[in-house]
C-alpha cells in the first residue's frame, strides 16, 4: 500500500484530503505543521508528501526540502488556496507540476496523486 502524507495547518482540508486518499485505499498520515511532518518521515516509508503552501507561519516549499531530506525518493505535490500569491508564484516555478490549487482538488487531486506515483513506481 502507498503512504501519503497530508501537510496542512486547516484541520479540516488536512482531515478531508486524509478522508478521500483513505477511501481510495491509501495508508495516510496527517501533521498539522513542519515539526510534526519531519517526525513523521523520520518514522515511517512516506511515497508522496502533499503539503500546504502557508502552513501559519511556516513555509510549505521549506518544509518540503528540509522535511523530507531522509526520503529523498518521496515525490512532493504543494498545494495553495492562494494561487496569485506572490510566493505561490515562486513555488509554481520550483514545482511545476507539482503544485496543485486547492480550488481544483475535487476534479485534480486523485489524478495528480495517481501520476505521480506512477512516475515514482516507474523510476
Amino acid at each position: 500500500m502507498q503512504s501519503i502524507l497530508v501537510v496542512d495547518d486547516d484541520y479540516a482540508m488536512r482531515r478531508g484530503i486524509a478522508l478521500m486518499l483513505r477511501g481510495e485505499g491509501y495508508d495516510v498520515f496527517e501533521a498539522e505543521d513542519g515539526a510534526r511532518a519531519s517526525q513523521i518521515v523520520g518514522e515511517r516509508p512516506i511515497d508522496l508528501a502533499i503539503i500546504d503552501l502557508f502552513l501559519g507561519q511556516e513555509d510549505g516549499v521549506h518544509v518540503a526540502e528540509s522535511g523530507l531530506q531522509n526520503r529523498p525518493d518521496a515525490e512532493v505535490l504543494i498545494l495553495t488556496a492562494h494561487g496569485d500569491h506572490k510566493r505561490a508564484k515562486a513555488a509554481r516555478k520550483i514545482f511545476k507540476e507539482h503544485f496543485l490549487e486547492k480550488a481544483s482538488l475535487d476534479k485534480e487531486l486523485l489524478k495528480k496523486i495517481e501520476d505521480l506515483l506512477r512516475s515514482k513506481e516507474q523510476d
